[in-house]
C-alpha cells in the first residue's frame, strides 16, 4: 500500500471563449490580462498559449499530442517522494495532474493512505481546488494534505478571517505551514499510517471541534541538503525522460528589495560538491542529457561555482546544463570558458532593469556594465542567454524604460521577458516606502515617478520596441522551456525563430499600426508552416476525455 500519493503541477489556464473575451479590447485592461495579451497566439480567431498553438498545428486530433513544459519532471514532487521513500514510507506520484488523470485514477483506486498536493507555482487556489474535487470524486475518504508557497502566502498575509475562508474554500483536510515542509509532511504521513493524533505534529492547520482552523505548535525545519539529495536511481528512467531539474542550494545569497524569498527560505544552505557529483553520476547513468539547476544563485559563492564547474568538466557526464546566473559575480573571461567546458548551454539572467538608478533602488549589487560584459561573454561562447526584467519598480520612469529598451537592443540576448512589478509589503522595499512616496499593494500601486497603470503601458512598450531579442512568454514556456525544447529536437535558432513568429500573432502585437487582415493571414501561414516542419520528438502527453 502507498503511504502517500504526491500530485504535481496542474496547468490550469484561461482558454476558449473566456480567453477571447479577456483579450478583447476594453477601456481598462488589468495586469493579468495584459500578460495574456503577450503570451497567447491567435490563429483563425482562436487564442492559445505558445506551445498549445504549436500542439494544435502539429497534432490537432481529439487524442493529439500536447507539447508542454509540464512534461518535465516536477522537482518538488520527486523530492517529496524521495524524502518519504528514504525514510520508510512507500510513495508514488503523478507528475502533472492536467495530463495524467488516468494514472491518478488508477493510483487512487489502490486506496493510498494520504494524498499530498504541491503548490509551488500557484498564486490562487483554483488549480488546487480542482485537484481536490477530482480526488474526492474518486477516493472520498483519503486524507488530503496541502502545503507550499500558496499556503505560506495566505498565512503571512496576516488576515485571520481571510485565512479561514481560504482554508475552507480550498477543501483539504490538513495544511502544512513551513517554508521547507518535507519533515512536517513525513510526520503527517507517519501519524496517518500509525493512527496517532495529528495534533501532535507541528506546523499544521487542523479543524477543531467547532469547525475552525487552528495551528499546532510551530517548529522550524532545518533539513540538511546532503541528507535530502534525490536518489535518482530509485525512479523509472522512462518516467524521468532526458531533461530534468535539480538543485544544489536552498534560499538566496542576496536580499533584493523586490523579493521576499530569502526571508521565507532562511539562510543560504549549500549541498556539497560531492553530493552534486553523485547526483549527476546517477542521472548520466539513467540517460539524462540536460539538467536545469534551479538554485537562485548558482554561481554564488564563486569559489564553489568554480569547483562545481571543474568537477563537471573533469567527469564529462555528457550532460548539458542550464541555470540562473549573476553577471555581477563573473567579471573574468576565464569563468565563462570554464562554464562552457563544464557543459553550460544556457542561463537565465535576472537583470530586472537596464538603468543603474533603478538597479541601485533594487539593491541588485550589479551594474548595467556588469550585464553588458556578461552577455557579451556568454554570446561569444554560444551560451543561450535569457534576460528577465521587472518594470515599474520605484525610480522607474519613461527615461529608465527607454534605457532598458536600448540595453536590450544593444546587447541582444537570445530572449527576454518583462514582468509588471508586484508590490508585496513583505519585501524590503516596503520599509523604504516613504522615501519614494510609495503606496498601494499588489498590482495596484503608485510612487513618485510612475504608477501601476503607467507600468502596464511601459511593459507593452518594451514588448513592442525590442527588436534584437526574441520575446519569451512568462506563462506556459519561460526560460526553463529552452532545455525542454532542445530535448525535443529544436535548435537554439529554431527556438528564437518560433518565438519571433508567434509574437507577431499575439493580441499585443496585432494592435500595432500597419497590421492588416492580409498581413495577419500571411503571418499565420508562416507560423503554421514553421511549426509543421519542426523535427520534434513525440509528445509524452495527449489530449484526454477528462
Amino acid at each position: 500500500m502507498v503511504d502517500c500519493l504526491v500530485i504535481g503541477y496542474h496547468e490550469s489556464e484561461v482558454s476558449g471563449d473566456e480567453l477571447a473575451m479577456a483579450l478583447a479590447e476594453t477601456e481598462y485592461i488589468p495586469a493579468p490580462v495584459r500578460s495574456l495579451r503577450r503570451t497567447n497566439v491567435g490563429m483563425h480567431g482562436t487564442y492559445r498559449p505558445y506551445l498549445d498553438a504549436l500542439s494544435a498545428l502539429r497534432d490537432p486530433g481529439p487524442r493529439g499530442g500536447i507539447w508542454t513544459v509540464a512534461e518535465l519532471p516536477s522537482l518538488g514532487t520527486l523530492y517529496l517522494v524521495n524524502y518519504l521513500r528514504r525514510r520508510g514510507h512507500p510513495a508514488e506520484f503523478v507528475n502533472c495532474f492536467t495530463y495524467e488523470k488516468d494514472r491518478l485514477v488508477e493510483l487512487l483506486a489502490q486506496q493510498p493512505a494520504s494524498v499530498a498536493i504541491t503548490t509551488t507555482f500557484y498564486m490562487m487556489p483554483g488549480p488546487v481546488i480542482e485537484i481536490i474535487e477530482f480526488v474526492r470524486q474518486h477516493a472520498p475518504t483519503v486524507p488530503i494534505i496541502v502545503g507550499g508557497p500558496l499556503v505560506d502566502n495566505q498565512c503571512r498575509a496576516g488576515d485571520a478571517a481571510k485565512l479561514q475562508r481560504f482554508l475552507d474554500r480550498t477543501g483539504a483536510d490538513v495544511y502544512v505551514w513551513e517554508s521547507q515542509g518535507e519533515a512536517t509532511l513525513l510526520a503527517v504521513v507517519a501519524a496517518l499510517t500509525a493512527g496517532t493524533p495529528l495534533s501532535e505534529v507541528p506546523n499544521l492547520f487542523l479543524r477543531d471541534d467547532a469547525g475552525d482552523w487552528k495551528l499546532t505548535r510551530r517548529r522550524p525545519e532545518t533539513n540538511v541538503l546532503d541528507e535530502c539529495a534525490v536518489q535518482w536511481s530509485s525512479f523509472d528512467p522512462e518516467r524521468l525522460g532526458p531533461t530534468l531539474s535539480t538543485r544544489t542550494a536552498r534560499s538566496c545569497a542576496f536580499e533584493c528589495a523586490f523579493c521576499d524569498y530569502p526571508e521565507r527560505a532562511g539562510k543560504l544552505t549549500l549541498a556539497s560538491v560531492e553530493t552534486v557529483e553523485r547526483e549527476l553520476t546517477a542521472l548520466a547513468e539513467l540517460g539524462v542529457t540536460r539538467v536545469a539547476f534551479i538554485d537562485d544563485t548558482f554561481n554564488v559563492p564563486m569559489r564553489r561555482f568554480k569547483e562545481l564547474c571543474r568537477m563537471m568538466a573533469r567527469r564529462n557526464f555528457g550532460i548539458e546544463w542550464f541555470s540562473y546566473f549573476r553577471c555581477g559575480h563573473a567579471k573574468e573571461p576565464g569563468v565563462y570558458d570554464l562554464m562552457y567546458e563544464a557543459g553550460c548551454r544556457g542561463v537565465l539572467l535576472g537583470i530586472e532593469s537596464g538603468d543603474d538608478r533603478v538597479l541601485r533602488n533594487m539593491d541588485k549589487r550589479a551594474t548595467v556594465d556588469d550585464y553588458r560584459f556578461g552577455i557579451e561573454q556568454l554570446r561569444k561562447r554560444n551560451i543561450f542567454t535569457h534576460a528577465s526584467f521587472v518594470v515599474g519598480f520605484p525610480g522607474e520612469s519613461e527615461e529608465t524604460v527607454q534605457n532598458t529598451i536600448d540595453f536590450l537592443n544593444d546587447t541582444a540576448p537570445d530572449t527576454f521577458a518583462v514582468n509588471h512589478w508586484y508590490y508585496l509589503h513583505a519585501t524590503p522595499i516596503h520599509v523604504r516606502a516613504p522615501q519614494f512616496d510609495l503606496t498601494g499593494n499588489g498590482y495596484t500601486w503608485s510612487h513618485r515617478t510612475m504608477n501601476s497603470n503607467q507600468a502596464l503601458d511601459a511593459a507593452d512598450h518594451i514588448f513592442a520596441s525590442v527588436r534584437e531579442a526574441a520575446w519569451m512568454p512568462v506563462n506556459g514556456l519561460d526560460f526553463w522551456g529552452v532545455p525542454y525544447l532542445l530535448g525535443k529536437g529544436m535548435t537554439p535558432g529554431q527556438i528564437t525563430e518560433f518565438l519571433r513568429l508567434a509574437k507577431a500573432l499575439t493580441p499585443a502585437a496585432r494592435v500595432a499600426s500597419g497590421v492588416t487582415a492580409a498581413s495577419v493571414a500571411e503571418a499565420e501561414q508562416r507560423f503554421a508552416r514553421f511549426c509543421a516542419e519542426l523535427p520534434l520528438a513525440a509528445a509524452r502527453y495527449h489530449r484526454t476525455e477528462f
